[in-house]
């Protein structure tokens, strides 16, 4: 397959510290005019910011949204001249191609014969596995938990039968604060006894982790400030103690008596209204 002599380059971004930004993205940045963007108000603050410190110049730059809703609609609409120009697709934060359009773009430039190339940068999935200390097997990563209860804990069920074998490698998934506790709660029915490692703000001010079983992990986040967008590293191969968690060690965890009552159900098919009313006049 013969290449044109363009380049279409994707751009790694801080996760959250600009001073992780590499020599080689901000020469690029330099030379570029027009920018394809998961949001252009990210690009643009980032941008911004590297201009008032001086590691960039300040020149005109056109920005284009580029992200899951509109990729497809977005590269029907242009020609291939369009890369006739200067083009950088940059990634909210992190590597691009990695839970976000980038793949879509490469497939598109090898379609077309556009030349591109992909920077290096840091990588919110390697960073929070390093900060793990899980081991050297390496690790899976499975981007964000599905957002539906049946359809999350069928996925941890998955992973739990194909990594939790002796020496399975650790799977790295996002989570949204939100839906935060009641994926560790999921989790918890599918094995109690995993590892976890949580990490939030990875290089921000207020980044904070946690580490234990399930248990010890909630008990851990009682009372602390839950916002911010998560990274979990789930080590399923332990296998030394009991897979799932008892009715006492659910009543024992610190989470909201709605949550609790609907975990209690399952383990003990007493209705959750049942078990509703029980745990407020406990609270009482």
């Amino acid at each position: 397959m013969q290449y044109e002599i363009i380049v279409l380059y994707l751009l790694p971004t801080p996760l959250g510290n600009l001073a992780d930004i590499t020599l080689h993205t901000l020469n690029i940045l330099d030379q570029t005019e027009v920018f394809l963007c998961e949001d252009t108000r990210v690009s643009k603050q980032l941008l911004s910011l590297l201009q008032q410190r001086q590691y960039i110049k300040d020149k005109e730059r056109v920005f284009y949204s580029f992200h899951t809703h509109n990729q497809e609609d977005f590269l029907k609409k242009i020609q291939k001249d369009f890369f006739f120009q200067n083009v950088v697709f940059m990634s909210d934060a992190g590597m691009p191609c990695i839970s976000d359009p980038g793949s879509v773009l490469i497939n598109y430039a090898r379609e077309h014969c556009i030349e591109f190339e992909v920077l290096l940068g840091g990588s919110a999935p390697s960073l929070a596995f390093a900060y793990s200390g899980f081991g050297d097997r390496g690790y899976v990563f499975d981007s964000f938990l599905p957002h539906k209860k049946e359809e999350r804990k069928e996925r941890l069920r998955y992973w739990h039968q194909v990594l939790g074998v002796q020496n399975g490698m650790p799977l790295v998934c996002f989570e949204s604060p939100h839906r935060l506790l009641e994926s560790l709660a999921d989790l918890g029915e599918v094995d109690c006894s995993c590892k976890l490692f949580a990490i939030k703000e990875m290089t921000k001010k207020f980044q904070k982790s946690f580490l234990g079983n399930i248990k010890e992990v909630l008990e851990q986040m009682q009372g602390e400030n839950l916002q911010g967008e998560w990274c979990l590293v789930i080590d399923f191969s332990k296998k030394d103690y009991q897979k799932t968690l008892t009715a006492q060690e659910v009543l024992e965890l610190p989470i909201a008596p709605k949550l609790k009552s609907k975990i209690l159900s399952k383990l003990t098919n007493i209705p959750i209204k049942e078990w509703y009313e029980r745990l407020l006049k406990e609270e009482e």
